[in-house]
Protein backbone atom coordinates (compact mmCIF):
# COMPACT_ATOMS: atom_id res chain seq x y z
CA UNK A 1 0.00 0.00 0.00
CA UNK A 2 1.79 3.23 -0.73
CA UNK A 3 2.38 5.80 2.11
CA UNK A 4 0.09 8.83 3.46
CA UNK A 5 2.92 11.00 1.59
CA UNK A 6 3.01 9.31 -1.47
CA UNK A 7 -0.89 9.88 -2.27
CA UNK A 8 -0.72 13.25 -0.80
CA UNK A 9 2.14 13.64 -3.65
CA UNK A 10 -0.24 12.43 -5.98
CA UNK A 11 -2.93 14.76 -4.97
CA UNK A 12 -0.65 17.56 -5.30
CA UNK A 13 0.53 16.10 -9.00
CA UNK A 14 -2.75 16.03 -9.84
CA UNK A 15 -3.66 19.61 -8.73
CA UNK A 16 -0.75 21.51 -9.99
CA UNK A 17 -1.48 19.46 -13.72
CA UNK A 18 -5.00 20.84 -13.25
CA UNK A 19 -3.84 24.35 -12.83
CA UNK A 20 -1.36 24.17 -16.20
CA UNK A 21 -4.38 22.51 -18.03
CA UNK A 22 -6.42 25.40 -16.69
CA UNK A 23 -3.64 27.99 -17.71
CA UNK A 24 -2.87 26.29 -21.06
CA UNK A 25 -5.79 27.16 -22.47
CA UNK A 26 -6.31 30.41 -21.01
CA UNK A 27 -3.17 31.29 -22.53
CA UNK A 28 -4.29 29.44 -25.85
CA UNK A 29 -7.34 30.81 -26.23
CA UNK A 30 -6.82 33.84 -27.88
CA UNK A 31 -4.14 32.94 -30.09
CA UNK A 32 -6.54 29.98 -31.53
CA UNK A 33 -9.40 32.33 -31.94
CA UNK A 34 -7.19 34.77 -34.01
CA UNK A 35 -5.85 32.06 -35.88
CA UNK A 36 -9.45 31.47 -37.07
CA UNK A 37 -10.57 34.79 -38.03
CA UNK A 38 -7.28 34.73 -39.73
CA UNK A 39 -7.78 31.98 -41.61
CA UNK A 40 -11.27 32.23 -42.10
CA UNK A 41 -9.62 36.12 -44.31
CA UNK A 42 -7.41 33.39 -46.07
CA UNK A 43 -10.44 31.71 -47.40
CA UNK A 44 -12.36 34.48 -48.69
CA UNK A 45 -9.28 35.65 -50.62
CA UNK A 46 -7.96 31.63 -51.94
CA UNK A 47 -11.69 32.11 -52.88
CA UNK A 48 -11.25 35.01 -55.17
CA UNK A 49 -8.17 33.69 -56.42
CA UNK A 50 -9.73 30.36 -58.04
CA UNK A 51 -12.84 32.13 -59.23
CA UNK A 52 -10.33 34.28 -61.18
CA UNK A 53 -8.40 30.95 -62.44
CA UNK A 54 -11.43 29.45 -63.41
CA UNK A 55 -12.26 32.78 -65.26
CA UNK A 56 -8.87 32.29 -67.30
CA UNK A 57 -8.65 28.91 -67.59
CA UNK A 58 -12.55 29.32 -69.35
CA UNK A 59 -11.29 32.24 -71.27
CA UNK A 60 -8.05 29.99 -72.81
CA UNK A 61 -10.23 26.70 -73.01
CA UNK A 62 -12.89 28.47 -75.35
CA UNK A 63 -13.25 27.58 -78.69
CA UNK A 64 -11.93 30.41 -80.01
CA UNK A 65 -8.80 29.93 -77.99
CA UNK A 66 -8.19 26.03 -79.18
CA UNK A 67 -9.18 26.90 -82.56
CA UNK A 68 -6.16 29.49 -83.42
CA UNK A 69 -3.14 26.58 -83.75
CA UNK A 70 -5.55 24.67 -86.09
CA UNK A 71 -6.42 27.89 -88.06
CA UNK A 72 -2.21 28.97 -87.90
CA UNK A 73 -1.77 25.21 -89.58
CA UNK A 74 -4.27 25.77 -91.98
CA UNK A 75 -2.70 29.14 -92.63
CA UNK A 76 0.52 27.44 -93.33
CA UNK A 77 -0.93 24.94 -95.42
CA UNK A 78 -2.83 27.12 -98.09
CA UNK A 79 0.54 29.27 -98.02
CA UNK A 80 2.62 26.38 -99.11
CA UNK A 81 -0.34 24.85 -101.68
CA UNK A 82 -0.36 28.87 -102.92
CA UNK A 83 3.19 28.97 -103.70
CA UNK A 84 3.89 25.37 -104.17
CA UNK A 85 0.93 25.84 -107.48
CA UNK A 86 2.53 29.07 -108.06
CA UNK A 87 5.86 27.70 -108.48
CA UNK A 88 4.68 24.19 -110.79
CA UNK A 89 2.62 26.78 -112.56
CA UNK A 90 5.89 29.26 -113.26
CA UNK A 91 8.23 26.53 -113.91
CA UNK A 92 5.53 25.18 -116.39
CA UNK A 93 5.27 28.60 -118.09
CA UNK A 94 9.13 29.01 -118.55
CA UNK A 95 9.26 25.68 -120.18
CA UNK A 96 6.29 26.79 -122.52
CA UNK A 97 8.61 29.90 -123.05
CA UNK A 98 11.41 27.91 -124.27
CA UNK A 99 8.79 25.72 -126.22
CA UNK A 100 7.33 29.06 -127.95
CA UNK A 101 10.84 30.37 -128.81
CA UNK A 102 11.81 27.06 -130.82
CA UNK A 103 8.58 27.42 -132.06
CA UNK A 104 9.07 30.92 -133.37
CA UNK A 105 12.75 29.92 -134.74
CA UNK A 106 10.86 28.05 -137.15
CA UNK A 107 8.45 30.02 -138.08
CA UNK A 108 11.21 32.40 -138.84
CA UNK A 109 12.22 29.90 -141.55
CA UNK A 110 9.22 29.50 -142.44
CA UNK A 111 9.20 33.28 -143.07
CA UNK A 112 12.63 33.55 -144.86
CA UNK A 113 11.35 31.00 -147.28
CA UNK A 114 8.07 32.38 -147.82
CA UNK A 115 10.17 36.12 -148.32
CA UNK A 116 12.96 33.96 -151.09
CA UNK A 117 9.84 32.73 -153.33
CA UNK A 118 7.91 36.25 -153.17
CA UNK A 119 11.33 37.60 -154.65
CA UNK A 120 10.92 34.26 -157.38
CA UNK A 121 6.93 35.33 -158.03
CA UNK A 122 8.26 39.17 -158.41
CA UNK A 123 10.64 38.03 -160.98
CA UNK A 124 8.18 35.65 -163.01
CA UNK A 125 5.54 38.26 -162.99
CA UNK A 126 8.47 41.16 -165.01
CA UNK A 127 8.99 37.84 -167.18
CA UNK A 128 5.41 36.93 -168.30
CA UNK A 129 4.82 40.73 -169.12
CA UNK A 130 8.17 40.80 -171.30
CA UNK A 131 6.69 37.07 -172.77
CA UNK A 132 2.90 38.84 -173.15
CA UNK A 133 4.55 41.38 -174.86
CA UNK A 134 6.46 39.46 -177.24
CA UNK A 135 3.69 37.45 -178.28
CA UNK A 136 1.36 40.16 -179.12
CA UNK A 137 -2.45 39.33 -179.69
CA UNK A 138 -1.90 35.78 -178.90
CA UNK A 139 -0.64 36.31 -175.83
CA UNK A 140 -3.22 38.69 -174.59
CA UNK A 141 -4.68 36.03 -172.79
CA UNK A 142 -2.06 35.18 -170.89
CA UNK A 143 -1.76 39.16 -169.58
CA UNK A 144 -4.02 37.50 -166.29
CA UNK A 145 -0.98 35.09 -165.09
CA UNK A 146 1.38 38.70 -165.36
CA UNK A 147 -0.97 40.44 -162.92
CA UNK A 148 -1.70 37.21 -160.72
CA UNK A 149 1.57 36.36 -160.35
CA UNK A 150 2.68 40.53 -159.35
CA UNK A 151 -0.35 40.52 -156.74
CA UNK A 152 0.96 36.99 -155.25
CA UNK A 153 4.12 38.77 -154.59
CA UNK A 154 2.98 41.90 -152.88
CA UNK A 155 0.62 39.77 -150.70
CA UNK A 156 3.50 37.11 -150.15
CA UNK A 157 6.13 40.02 -149.20
CA UNK A 158 3.60 41.37 -147.06
CA UNK A 159 2.32 38.24 -145.13
CA UNK A 160 6.02 37.76 -144.81
CA UNK A 161 6.83 41.31 -143.37
CA UNK A 162 3.67 41.24 -140.80
CA UNK A 163 4.70 37.45 -139.51
CA UNK A 164 8.23 38.63 -138.69
CA UNK A 165 7.15 41.85 -137.23
CA UNK A 166 4.92 39.62 -134.89
CA UNK A 167 7.60 37.42 -134.24
CA UNK A 168 10.03 39.85 -133.45
CA UNK A 169 7.59 41.73 -131.44
CA UNK A 170 7.25 38.33 -129.86
CA UNK A 171 10.82 37.47 -129.25
CA UNK A 172 11.37 40.15 -127.58
CA UNK A 173 8.09 40.09 -125.11
CA UNK A 174 8.98 36.14 -124.86
CA UNK A 175 13.29 37.43 -123.39
CA UNK A 176 11.89 39.67 -120.86
CA UNK A 177 8.89 37.16 -119.56
CA UNK A 178 12.24 34.33 -119.47
CA UNK A 179 14.24 36.74 -117.87
CA UNK A 180 11.86 37.62 -115.18
CA UNK A 181 10.27 34.22 -114.53
CA UNK A 182 14.05 32.77 -114.87
CA UNK A 183 14.18 35.29 -111.43
CA UNK A 184 10.91 34.85 -110.15
CA UNK A 185 11.92 30.63 -109.74
CA UNK A 186 14.31 31.14 -107.27
CA UNK A 187 12.84 33.45 -105.49
CA UNK A 188 9.58 30.99 -105.35
CA UNK A 189 11.19 28.67 -104.07
CA UNK A 190 13.09 30.42 -101.60
CA UNK A 191 9.81 31.77 -99.88
CA UNK A 192 8.57 28.62 -100.03
CA UNK A 193 11.41 27.11 -98.26
CA UNK A 194 11.36 30.61 -95.72
CA UNK A 195 7.55 30.50 -94.84
CA UNK A 196 7.82 26.27 -94.33
CA UNK A 197 10.38 26.78 -91.79
CA UNK A 198 9.55 30.25 -90.19
CA UNK A 199 6.03 28.78 -89.82
CA UNK A 200 7.14 25.56 -88.44
CA UNK A 201 9.13 27.38 -86.06
CA UNK A 202 6.16 29.67 -84.97
CA UNK A 203 3.47 27.12 -85.12
CA UNK A 204 5.69 24.82 -82.38
CA UNK A 205 6.74 27.96 -80.91
CA UNK A 206 2.77 28.92 -80.94
CA UNK A 207 2.05 25.31 -79.73
CA UNK A 208 4.08 26.07 -76.35
CA UNK A 209 2.74 28.86 -75.67
CA UNK A 210 -0.91 28.05 -75.70
CA UNK A 211 0.14 24.96 -73.96
CA UNK A 212 1.41 26.92 -71.35
CA UNK A 213 -1.65 29.21 -71.76
CA UNK A 214 -4.15 26.48 -71.18
CA UNK A 215 -1.63 24.09 -68.41
CA UNK A 216 -0.49 27.11 -66.12
CA UNK A 217 -3.88 28.52 -65.31
CA UNK A 218 -5.11 25.06 -64.48
CA UNK A 219 -1.81 24.18 -62.82
CA UNK A 220 -2.38 27.61 -60.54
CA UNK A 221 -6.20 26.48 -59.69
CA UNK A 222 -4.94 23.24 -58.26
CA UNK A 223 -2.54 24.17 -55.98
CA UNK A 224 -4.67 26.96 -55.21
CA UNK A 225 -7.42 24.50 -54.31
CA UNK A 226 -5.13 22.38 -52.54
CA UNK A 227 -4.07 25.44 -50.41
CA UNK A 228 -8.01 26.32 -50.01
CA UNK A 229 -8.61 23.02 -49.02
CA UNK A 230 -6.02 23.13 -46.12
CA UNK A 231 -7.47 26.61 -45.17
CA UNK A 232 -11.00 24.74 -44.95
CA UNK A 233 -9.11 21.83 -42.81
CA UNK A 234 -7.23 24.68 -40.62
CA UNK A 235 -10.65 26.45 -40.29
CA UNK A 236 -12.32 23.04 -39.34
CA UNK A 237 -10.04 22.10 -36.96
CA UNK A 238 -9.53 25.23 -35.07
CA UNK A 239 -13.67 25.47 -34.83
CA UNK A 240 -12.94 21.96 -32.92
CA UNK A 241 -11.18 24.28 -30.37
CA UNK A 242 -14.37 24.32 -28.13
CA UNK A 243 -14.64 20.80 -27.63
CA UNK A 244 -11.38 19.79 -27.33
CA UNK A 245 -11.48 22.92 -24.66
CA UNK A 246 -14.86 20.81 -23.14
CA UNK A 247 -12.44 17.67 -23.55
CA UNK A 248 -9.75 19.64 -21.32
CA UNK A 249 -12.48 21.07 -18.64
CA UNK A 250 -13.82 16.86 -18.33
CA UNK A 251 -10.16 15.56 -17.71
CA UNK A 252 -9.64 18.53 -15.42
CA UNK A 253 -12.69 17.33 -13.35
CA UNK A 254 -11.63 13.97 -13.65
CA UNK A 255 -8.51 14.71 -11.76
CA UNK A 256 -10.75 16.15 -8.72
CA UNK A 257 -12.53 12.55 -8.76
CA UNK A 258 -9.28 11.01 -8.94
CA UNK A 259 -7.99 12.85 -6.43
CA UNK A 260 -11.31 12.12 -4.07
CA UNK A 261 -10.69 8.63 -4.92
CA UNK A 262 -7.05 8.87 -3.52
CA UNK A 263 -8.35 10.57 -0.17
CA UNK A 264 -10.71 8.03 0.18
CA UNK A 265 -8.64 5.14 0.14
CA UNK A 266 -6.79 7.05 2.90
CA UNK A 267 -9.79 7.61 4.80
CA UNK A 268 -11.55 3.61 4.58
CA UNK A 269 -9.90 0.90 5.66
CA UNK A 270 -11.28 -0.95 2.73
CA UNK A 271 -9.76 2.29 0.12
CA UNK A 272 -7.50 0.14 -1.47
CA UNK A 273 -9.40 -2.37 -2.65
CA UNK A 274 -12.54 -0.15 -3.59
CA UNK A 275 -11.08 2.96 -4.28
CA UNK A 276 -7.96 2.99 -5.59
CA UNK A 277 -8.85 0.52 -8.76
CA UNK A 278 -10.76 3.63 -9.98
CA UNK A 279 -8.17 6.00 -8.99
CA UNK A 280 -5.81 4.07 -11.22
CA UNK A 281 -8.65 3.51 -13.56
CA UNK A 282 -9.14 7.20 -14.34
CA UNK A 283 -5.66 7.75 -14.31
CA UNK A 284 -5.30 5.29 -17.76
CA UNK A 285 -8.83 7.21 -18.84
CA UNK A 286 -7.23 11.11 -18.61
CA UNK A 287 -3.72 9.40 -20.24
CA UNK A 288 -5.54 8.37 -23.18
CA UNK A 289 -7.51 11.31 -23.39
CA UNK A 290 -4.60 14.06 -23.07
CA UNK A 291 -2.75 12.05 -25.77
CA UNK A 292 -5.93 12.30 -27.67
CA UNK A 293 -5.66 16.18 -27.07
CA UNK A 294 -2.55 16.33 -27.78
CA UNK A 295 -3.33 14.59 -31.68
CA UNK A 296 -5.45 17.11 -32.37
CA UNK A 297 -3.47 20.02 -31.43
CA UNK A 298 -0.64 18.37 -33.51
CA UNK A 299 -2.92 18.30 -36.38
CA UNK A 300 -4.08 21.75 -36.15
CA UNK A 301 -0.16 22.75 -35.66
CA UNK A 302 0.54 20.38 -38.86
CA UNK A 303 -2.31 22.06 -40.55
CA UNK A 304 -1.51 25.20 -39.77
CA UNK A 305 2.60 24.71 -40.73
CA UNK A 306 1.26 22.77 -44.17
CA UNK A 307 -0.97 25.82 -45.24
CA UNK A 308 1.38 28.56 -44.28
CA UNK A 309 4.12 26.90 -46.72
CA UNK A 310 1.80 26.45 -49.07
CA UNK A 311 0.88 29.93 -49.28
CA UNK A 312 4.53 31.09 -49.37
CA UNK A 313 4.79 29.05 -52.18
CA UNK A 314 2.42 29.92 -54.48
CA UNK A 315 2.92 32.60 -56.64
CA UNK A 316 1.27 34.57 -59.55
CA UNK A 317 4.39 35.50 -61.47
CA UNK A 318 4.32 32.66 -63.68
CA UNK A 319 0.75 33.49 -64.38
CA UNK A 320 1.31 36.92 -64.84
CA UNK A 321 3.90 36.37 -67.67
CA UNK A 322 1.46 34.26 -69.91
CA UNK A 323 0.03 37.14 -71.60
CA UNK A 324 3.10 39.29 -72.47
CA UNK A 325 4.65 34.94 -73.50
CA UNK A 326 1.60 34.66 -75.57
CA UNK A 327 1.10 38.18 -77.00
CA UNK A 328 4.86 37.73 -78.81
CA UNK A 329 4.12 34.38 -79.98
CA UNK A 330 0.68 35.97 -81.42
CA UNK A 331 2.92 39.17 -83.12
CA UNK A 332 5.26 36.58 -84.68
CA UNK A 333 2.14 34.98 -86.17
CA UNK A 334 0.99 37.92 -87.59
CA UNK A 335 4.48 39.15 -88.96
CA UNK A 336 3.83 35.65 -91.26
CA UNK A 337 0.54 37.07 -92.21
CA UNK A 338 1.82 40.00 -92.87
CA UNK A 339 4.42 37.98 -94.94
CA UNK A 340 2.44 35.81 -96.86
CA UNK A 341 -0.23 38.50 -97.63
CA UNK A 342 3.24 40.63 -99.49
CA UNK A 343 4.05 37.25 -101.16
CA UNK A 344 0.42 37.38 -102.10
CA UNK A 345 0.19 40.91 -103.80
CA UNK A 346 3.94 40.26 -105.21
CA UNK A 347 2.50 37.12 -106.80
CA UNK A 348 -0.53 39.68 -108.67
CA UNK A 349 1.98 41.65 -110.32
CA UNK A 350 3.80 38.35 -111.75
CA UNK A 351 0.62 36.90 -111.63
CA UNK A 352 0.02 39.77 -114.39
CA UNK A 353 3.47 39.20 -116.06
CA UNK A 354 1.79 35.26 -116.55
CA UNK A 355 -1.50 36.82 -118.08
CA UNK A 356 0.43 39.00 -120.40
CA UNK A 357 2.80 36.31 -121.55
CA UNK A 358 -0.64 34.17 -122.38
CA UNK A 359 -2.28 36.70 -123.79
CA UNK A 360 0.91 37.31 -126.24
CA UNK A 361 0.75 33.55 -127.11
CA UNK A 362 -2.66 33.73 -128.09
CA UNK A 363 -2.50 36.65 -129.61
CA UNK A 364 0.03 34.94 -131.91
CA UNK A 365 -1.33 31.96 -131.99
CA UNK A 366 -4.30 33.46 -134.00
CA UNK A 367 -1.77 35.19 -136.35
CA UNK A 368 -0.11 32.14 -137.07
CA UNK A 369 -3.36 30.17 -137.39
CA UNK A 370 -4.79 33.15 -140.14
CA UNK A 371 -1.09 32.97 -141.96
CA UNK A 372 -1.50 29.18 -142.27
CA UNK A 373 -4.71 29.32 -143.64
CA UNK A 374 -3.69 31.88 -146.25
CA UNK A 375 -0.49 30.13 -147.05
CA UNK A 376 -2.80 26.80 -147.68
CA UNK A 377 -5.09 29.38 -149.84
CA UNK A 378 -1.56 30.72 -151.71
CA UNK A 379 -0.85 27.27 -152.19
CA UNK A 380 -3.95 26.25 -154.32
CA UNK A 381 -4.29 29.25 -156.28
CA UNK A 382 -0.90 28.92 -157.19
CA UNK A 383 -1.75 25.03 -158.35
CA UNK A 384 -4.78 26.15 -160.08
CA UNK A 385 -2.72 29.22 -162.04
CA UNK A 386 0.25 26.78 -162.77
CA UNK A 387 -2.76 23.87 -163.94
CA UNK A 388 -4.48 26.55 -166.61
CA UNK A 389 -1.46 28.11 -167.77
CA UNK A 390 -0.03 24.95 -168.96
CA UNK A 391 -3.16 24.22 -170.27
CA UNK A 392 -3.34 27.73 -172.48
CA UNK A 393 0.66 27.24 -172.95
CA UNK A 394 -0.43 23.96 -174.87
CA UNK A 395 -2.96 25.43 -177.26
CA UNK A 396 -0.15 27.81 -178.77
CA UNK A 397 2.50 25.11 -179.30
CA UNK A 398 5.95 26.24 -179.79
CA UNK A 399 5.05 30.19 -179.38
CA UNK A 400 4.02 29.52 -175.96
CA UNK A 401 7.58 28.00 -175.12
CA UNK A 402 8.59 30.89 -172.63
CA UNK A 403 5.36 31.11 -170.74
CA UNK A 404 5.33 27.28 -170.57
CA UNK A 405 8.04 27.31 -169.00
CA UNK A 406 7.36 29.79 -166.87
CA UNK A 407 4.11 27.85 -165.89
CA UNK A 408 6.53 25.18 -165.23
CA UNK A 409 8.22 26.95 -163.00
CA UNK A 410 5.11 28.22 -161.20
CA UNK A 411 4.16 25.06 -160.72
CA UNK A 412 7.64 24.16 -159.18
CA UNK A 413 7.15 27.28 -156.48
CA UNK A 414 3.80 25.44 -156.19
CA UNK A 415 5.23 22.40 -154.62
CA UNK A 416 7.80 24.39 -152.39
CA UNK A 417 5.18 26.82 -151.48
CA UNK A 418 3.08 23.74 -150.28
CA UNK A 419 6.02 22.37 -148.32
CA UNK A 420 5.94 25.63 -146.23
CA UNK A 421 2.19 25.99 -145.80
CA UNK A 422 2.37 22.39 -144.63
CA UNK A 423 5.01 23.35 -142.09
CA UNK A 424 3.58 26.85 -141.31
CA UNK A 425 0.62 24.61 -140.37
CA UNK A 426 2.55 21.79 -137.87
CA UNK A 427 3.76 25.13 -135.96
CA UNK A 428 0.39 26.15 -135.79
CA UNK A 429 -0.76 22.58 -134.15
CA UNK A 430 2.15 22.99 -132.00
CA UNK A 431 1.52 26.71 -130.67
CA UNK A 432 -1.76 24.91 -130.51
CA UNK A 433 -1.25 22.76 -128.21
CA UNK A 434 1.17 24.87 -126.71
CA UNK A 435 -1.82 27.29 -125.78
CA UNK A 436 -3.55 24.66 -124.24
CA UNK A 437 -1.43 23.91 -121.81
CA UNK A 438 -0.52 27.00 -121.12
CA UNK A 439 -4.06 27.85 -120.15
CA UNK A 440 -4.29 25.54 -117.77
CA UNK A 441 -1.71 26.97 -115.61
CA UNK A 442 -3.92 30.37 -116.22
CA UNK A 443 -6.22 28.81 -113.46
CA UNK A 444 -2.69 28.61 -111.00
CA UNK A 445 -2.92 32.47 -111.34
CA UNK A 446 -6.76 33.00 -111.40
CA UNK A 447 -8.57 34.71 -108.66
CA UNK A 448 -10.11 31.48 -107.53
CA UNK A 449 -7.01 30.33 -106.91
CA UNK A 450 -6.67 32.96 -104.00
CA UNK A 451 -9.39 32.10 -102.40
CA UNK A 452 -8.72 29.77 -99.85
CA UNK A 453 -5.42 31.50 -98.99
CA UNK A 454 -7.57 34.88 -98.47
CA UNK A 455 -10.12 32.84 -96.48
CA UNK A 456 -7.32 31.19 -94.12
CA UNK A 457 -6.10 34.26 -94.12
CA UNK A 458 -9.40 35.99 -92.57
CA UNK A 459 -9.93 32.91 -90.15
CA UNK A 460 -6.02 33.20 -88.53
CA UNK A 461 -6.75 37.09 -88.09
CA UNK A 462 -10.17 36.73 -86.39
CA UNK A 463 -8.24 33.80 -84.31
CA UNK A 464 -5.31 36.05 -83.74
CA UNK A 465 -7.65 38.99 -82.63
CA UNK A 466 -9.48 36.04 -79.90
CA UNK A 467 -5.84 35.23 -78.75
CA UNK A 468 -5.09 38.96 -77.92
CA UNK A 469 -8.15 39.48 -76.47
CA UNK A 470 -7.54 36.25 -73.97
CA UNK A 471 -3.29 37.40 -73.42
CA UNK A 472 -4.88 40.25 -72.50
CA UNK A 473 -7.85 38.90 -69.82
CA UNK A 474 -5.07 36.20 -68.72
CA UNK A 475 -2.75 39.16 -67.91
CA UNK A 476 -5.08 41.71 -66.05
CA UNK A 477 -6.64 38.62 -64.16
CA UNK A 478 -3.36 37.41 -63.28
CA UNK A 479 -2.42 40.70 -61.65
CA UNK A 480 -5.32 40.46 -59.55
CA UNK A 481 -4.39 37.04 -58.50
CA UNK A 482 -0.75 38.35 -57.90
CA UNK A 483 -2.21 41.14 -55.44
CA UNK A 484 -3.98 38.68 -53.55
CA UNK A 485 -1.28 36.30 -53.15
CA UNK A 486 0.50 39.01 -51.83
CA UNK A 487 -1.66 39.96 -49.45
CA UNK A 488 -2.34 36.19 -48.44
CA UNK A 489 1.37 35.55 -47.85
CA UNK A 490 1.66 39.15 -45.88
CA UNK A 491 -1.36 37.50 -43.51
CA UNK A 492 -0.15 34.08 -43.28
CA UNK A 493 3.10 35.87 -41.87
CA UNK A 494 1.08 37.85 -38.92
CA UNK A 495 0.11 34.55 -37.89
CA UNK A 496 3.70 32.44 -38.03
CA UNK A 497 4.39 32.36 -34.02
CA UNK A 498 0.82 30.21 -33.85
CA UNK A 499 2.75 26.78 -34.44
CA UNK A 500 5.31 27.52 -32.14
CA UNK A 501 2.29 28.41 -29.04
CA UNK A 502 0.45 24.88 -30.02
CA UNK A 503 3.71 23.12 -29.88
CA UNK A 504 4.51 24.18 -26.83
CA UNK A 505 0.94 23.14 -25.67
CA UNK A 506 1.92 19.76 -26.90
CA UNK A 507 4.73 19.93 -24.56
CA UNK A 508 3.19 20.82 -21.42
CA UNK A 509 0.82 18.32 -22.33
CA UNK A 510 3.58 15.72 -23.08
CA UNK A 511 4.96 16.62 -19.23
CA UNK A 512 1.58 16.30 -17.74
CA UNK A 513 1.07 12.45 -19.19
CA UNK A 514 4.47 11.57 -18.29
CA UNK A 515 3.47 12.72 -14.71
CA UNK A 516 0.41 11.05 -14.91
CA UNK A 517 1.94 7.63 -16.24
CA UNK A 518 4.55 7.55 -13.34
CA UNK A 519 1.70 7.78 -10.89
CA UNK A 520 0.27 4.88 -12.82
CA UNK A 521 3.22 2.62 -12.82
CA UNK A 522 3.79 3.12 -9.36
CA UNK A 523 0.05 2.19 -7.94
CA UNK A 524 0.66 -0.81 -10.42
CA UNK A 525 4.05 -1.49 -8.81
CA UNK A 526 2.47 -0.92 -4.91
CA UNK A 527 -0.85 -2.76 -6.04
CA UNK A 528 -0.26 -5.34 -8.30
CA UNK A 529 -3.70 -6.50 -10.43
CA UNK A 530 -5.04 -3.01 -9.37
CA UNK A 531 -6.10 -2.68 -13.20
CA UNK A 532 -8.18 -5.92 -12.75
CA UNK A 533 -10.15 -5.00 -9.60
CA UNK A 534 -12.63 -2.45 -12.04
CA UNK A 535 -16.03 -2.26 -13.17
CA UNK A 536 -15.78 -1.10 -16.64
CA UNK A 537 -19.55 -0.12 -16.59
CA UNK A 538 -18.79 1.30 -13.43
CA UNK A 539 -16.09 3.31 -14.34
CA UNK A 540 -17.65 4.90 -16.76
CA UNK A 541 -20.29 5.88 -15.15
CA UNK A 542 -18.03 7.55 -13.21
CA UNK A 543 -16.05 9.42 -15.30
CA UNK A 544 -18.24 9.83 -18.71
CA UNK A 545 -21.34 11.73 -17.21
CA UNK A 546 -20.03 14.59 -18.84
CA UNK A 547 -18.54 13.67 -22.05
CA UNK A 548 -20.36 15.54 -24.84
CA UNK A 549 -18.69 13.28 -27.81
CA UNK A 550 -18.66 9.98 -29.05
CA UNK A 551 -14.81 10.87 -29.34
CA UNK A 552 -14.29 10.85 -25.52
CA UNK A 553 -16.07 7.68 -25.31
CA UNK A 554 -14.05 6.18 -27.79
CA UNK A 555 -10.77 6.95 -26.08
CA UNK A 556 -12.45 5.95 -22.37
CA UNK A 557 -13.11 2.70 -23.91
CA UNK A 558 -9.65 2.20 -25.49
CA UNK A 559 -8.38 3.31 -22.51
CA UNK A 560 -10.41 0.41 -20.19
CA UNK A 561 -9.74 -2.29 -22.71
CA UNK A 562 -5.76 -1.29 -22.71
CA UNK A 563 -6.45 -0.71 -27.31
CA UNK A 564 -4.78 1.64 -29.32
CA UNK A 565 -5.93 5.44 -29.05
CA UNK A 566 -8.10 6.00 -31.90
CA UNK A 567 -6.60 7.39 -35.07
CA UNK A 568 -6.22 11.02 -35.30
CA UNK A 569 -8.77 11.10 -38.55
CA UNK A 570 -11.27 9.03 -36.21
CA UNK A 571 -10.63 11.59 -33.57
CA UNK A 572 -10.98 14.46 -36.03
CA UNK A 573 -13.80 12.86 -37.53
CA UNK A 574 -15.76 12.17 -33.92
CA UNK A 575 -14.94 16.17 -32.72
CA UNK A 576 -18.05 16.81 -35.03
CA UNK A 577 -20.51 14.54 -33.10
CA UNK A 578 -22.28 15.95 -30.27
CA UNK A 579 -24.11 13.53 -28.01
CA UNK A 580 -25.92 16.69 -26.22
Amino acid sequence: MPSVVAKSEAISVLAKAKEELQRTAVTTESQIRSVALAFRGLAGQADEILKLAAAIVGCVESESVNSILPKVQALGAAARNFIGERLQATAGILEAVATEAKVLGQLSEVTSQQAEIALKTKALSVLTNVEVAHLGAPGAGFQYLARELAEFSKSLIADAKALEAHMDSRKTAIEETRRALSTELPRLREKLATIEEDLGKDLAALDASLTHLSNAPAQFRTCVEDIARQIAGVVSAVQAHDITRQQSEHIEEAFDTISERLRDAERHADGVSRDLPYAHAGMAIQIYQLKSVRVTVEHWTSQIKECMDGIRRVSASDMVGIGPMVLAQEADVSSQLAHIELLESESQACSARIERTLDGLSSLMQFVNEHALRSRSIRDRLRLLSFNSIIEASHLGTKADAVLAIAKTIKEISGEWSEIADRSWHSMEEMQMLAEETERTREAFSEASNEKLREAQAQTRAGLENLRTAAAFAASRSKEMETITGKMQAQSAQVGGSDNLLDACTGKIDAIVTQLESMKLDLERDHPGVQRRVDEAEAEQMYSASYTTEMERDVMHAALRGAPLPTAQSVLQGNSVELF
